[in-house]
């Protein structure tokens, strides 16, 4: 399917998203990315939404930022 471009805009406008993105350029275990110091429940909103929008992908146990999504965050 690929990105949801028009999804990642939305999300790039909300500073907590873009510090999981920002966090995840290199791959993160949860445990990891749970010291942004977001909150629980919007972590978890958070990393749900910018999966289904294919910004954040998941491999070997960890999330990293999609390069597709790299290229629209610089």
């Amino acid at each position: 399917m690929g990105l949801n471009v028009d999804s990642l805009k939305q999300q790039l406008n909300d500073e907590d998203y873009l510090k999981i993105l920002n966090h995840c350029r290199e791959p993160k275990t949860f445990k990891e990315i749970r010291k942004t110091k977001v909150k629980e429940g919007k972590l978890f909103k958070a990393l749900k939404e910018l999966k289904l929008s294919e910004a954040l992908l998941f491999a070997d146990g960890k999330y990293y930022t999609a390069p597709d999504a790299l290229l629209h965050m610089d």
